[in-house]
């Protein structure tokens, strides 16, 4: 795996990326990010329960996973961010589990706001009752980011007054996806991000291969002609803008 690992990076930095965010989704994934940050010292790391769980995992388990959450944010090696977390209410079985999905996104801030780490958020047919619950809750200082943004344009300037960066993924580069692509123009300058969200999400002309961080900069120019920009300034500014909220030199 590392071998593999070492070429995809290899050729992300040939593409020009220069630092890459490691997406936290269980317990089991966070020592696999620690040992390739520790191989690459350009990737950062983030631990999170992701909200899919939910309709995989029993409430014992879940309750396990945050008090395994709540210990490795006050170890040695606390991790840049806490996510994805969030709420995903994408199918049936996930919408009858809403009460538990709720719970789990509840205990994760709280826990972000007490170690003020900034969050990755996954929001998925629940972007009404998310905003409800930042609202109610509240956000670490350090704020967060809206990960593979993909929802109403009109929901851009509320998630940017809680403290919130939007992301996007190649799925702005569809141009059937009139949602990102339109939120993609909303988005103030120093509140933008783009990402691959890999493996998923690959963007047009990369298909149908596996998304990498190479394909980055596919994303970082369709962003910018989405926004009248020139993609050199638009790499830039959101190359600073993740350094600034992740905290990263």
């Amino acid at each position: 795996m590392m071998a593999d690992l070492d070429a995809v990076i290899a050729r992300a930095k040939a593409a020009g990326v220069t630092g890459f965010m490691l997406a936290g989704v269980s317990p089991d994934g966070w020592e696999t990010e620690l040992a390739i940050a520790e191989r690459h010292p350009e990737c950062a790391v983030s631990f999170g329960i992701h909200p899919q769980l939910v309709s995989e995992v029993n409430d014992d388990d879940l309750h396990a996973m945050v008090d395994a959450l709540s210990a490795r944010l006050r170890g040695a090696t606390p991790p840049a961010a806490v996510g994805e977390i969030g709420l995903d209410r994408a199918t049936p079985q996930r919408k009858q589990r809403a009460g538990t999905g709720e719970w789990l996104f509840r205990e994760q801030l709280a826990l972000a706001r007490e170690a003020n780490l900034p969050v990755i958020l996954h929001v998925l047919s629940a972007h009404g009752r998310a905003v409800e619950i930042l609202k109610q809750d509240g956000l670490p200082k350090t704020g967060g980011v809206m990960h593979s943004y993909s929802g109403p344009a009109e929901l851009v300037p509320v998630y940017e007054s809680l403290g919130l960066h939007i992301a996007f993924t190649g799925i702005v580069c569809q141009p059937r996806a009139s949602k990102p692509r339109a939120a993609v123009q909303r988005v103030t300058l120093e509140r933008l991000l783009v990402e691959t969200d890999a493996p998923f999400q690959t963007p047009e002309p990369h298909r149908p291969a596996n998304n990498e961080p190479a394909f980055l900069p596919t994303v970082v120019a369709e962003v910018a002609l989405l926004r009248g920009m020139d993609a050199e300034r638009v790499a830039k500014q959101t190359n600073e803008n993740a350094r600034r909220l992740f905290g990263i030199a």
